[in-house]
């Protein structure tokens, strides 16, 4: 089997990271480049400078490259699929947690930040449930 064709089958064969990583990755890109997303709280404002900064914004797009890497790869490892479904779990809550807190404070007729808010949630839930049905357990 060819590389891509095998690139293709691993990334199939493991469609949840699959999914995952597209998400953290074009969310990631997303607040990279849109560097003015957060509005909330009003003050202090280094905590709208942290939401709003680079480190963010890399922190998803580097889990969803990772979540790639190890859907892409032959040898699942299960050190780094434990370090990136919390680190996706973590990312997707403080967003949604944000979100869901923009919302309140957010001009009537913007419920972006609501919908927002609502689908980081759901991937909050999907990588729940990946750390419950991926392999992330040393034989013994």
């Amino acid at each position: 089997m060819t590389k891509p064709k095998r690139a293709v089958a691993n990334l199939l064969s493991s469609p949840l990271h699959t999914i995952v990583g597209l998400d953290l990755l074009v969310t990631g890109l997303i607040l990279l480049t849109h560097r003015h997303y957060f509005f909330w709280p009003p003050w202090p404002s280094w905590v709208i400078e942290v939401e709003n900064g680079i480190a963010v914004a890399l922190i998803g797009v580097v889990a969803g490259l990772g979540m790639f890497y190890w859907a892409i790869s032959t040898e699942k490892s299960i050190r780094l699929n434990r370090i990136l479904i919390p680190t996706a779990s973590a990312y997707f809550t403080f967003l949604a947690v944000t979100e869901f807190l923009h919302g309140l404070f957010a001009p009537i007729g913007t419920p972006h930040m609501y919908t927002g808010a609502l689908s980081e949630l759901i991937m909050t839930v999907i990588t729940l449930y990946m750390a419950k049905t991926s392999p992330t357990r040393y034989d013994r």
